[in-house]
């Protein structure tokens, strides 16, 4: 079973009986060999549909869709997967800006926090911090603010909530002390990559590419299997 994030499954036993009546002159080991062969270059297929689909739906840095990964197949159990990392993507990835009176912040793309002076004149245009996490699409995460000088994130007065299966951010919109530290205050962090790749339209994708491909790649090592029997490769 080929298995695409538990989202997409391409059946293999119709391939299999196909292959016992084509193919009988190759053990079962030989069979074997060439379907687990064939799922793992399935699954680099996958992979690479998966981070390209994700690239067009989702404004994610190129360092992060290597979280996009494959479990290769063995031959002990002809079962293999594209994983995606649950681990939340932190804010600043997502081309964050965010302005004041005086200055107007943001974060390139290598993740460098880019100051820009402003007069002090000029009103500010928004309570927030805009990012694009789909693209095309910039949101304001209100009462988000970043520092002039800090490390490149997006920041937020509050702490997040974890336990009994639920996770997120519990955010304050106003000081609680009057002066001095006003903590606790977190970088934020967005979606993941996993949930990216299970977007409606990435599926689709993948599985529009995998689903052939694997058919046609499975012919091919079971014919490269023959040939070497037969002295040809």
């Amino acid at each position: 079973m080929l298995e695409i994030l538990t989202m997409i499954k391409v059946n293999v036993e119709q391939a299999t009986k196909y292959i016992h009546s084509q193919f009988k002159n190759l053990d079962a080991k030989q069979i074997t060999q060439a379907t687990v062969r064939a799922i793992n270059r399935s699954l680099q297929k996958g992979r690479t549909t998966a981070r390209s689909e994700v690239k067009k739906v989702y404004n994610i840095p190129q360092k992060n869709l290597e979280g996009i990964k494959t479990i290769p197949a063995k031959a002990s159990t002809l079962t293999g997967a594209v994983a995606a990392s649950t681990k939340p993507i932190p804010m600043d990835a997502f081309s964050p800006k965010f302005q004041t009176q005086t200055s107007s912040i943001k974060i390139s793309r290598k993740g460098i926090q880019v100051v820009k002076r402003l007069k002090s004149t000029r009103k500010r245009t928004q309570q927030g911090v805009s990012i694009e996490v789909t693209r095309g699409n910039r949101q304001v995460v209100p009462y988000a603010f970043m520092i002039a000088g800090a490390k490149p994130r997006v920041f937020a007065r509050g702490k997040y909530r974890t336990g009994g299966g639920s996770f997120g951010f519990i955010q304050r919109n106003k000081r609680v002390n009057k002066s001095g530290n006003d903590t606790p205050i977190k970088p934020l962090v967005s979606t993941t990559i996993h949930t990216a790749v299970v977007n409606d339209k990435v599926i689709h994708s993948i599985n529009r590419d995998v689903s052939p491909y694997y058919a046609d790649r499975l012919y091919h090592e079971l014919t490269q299997q023959v040939n070497k029997m037969q002295g040809n490769v």
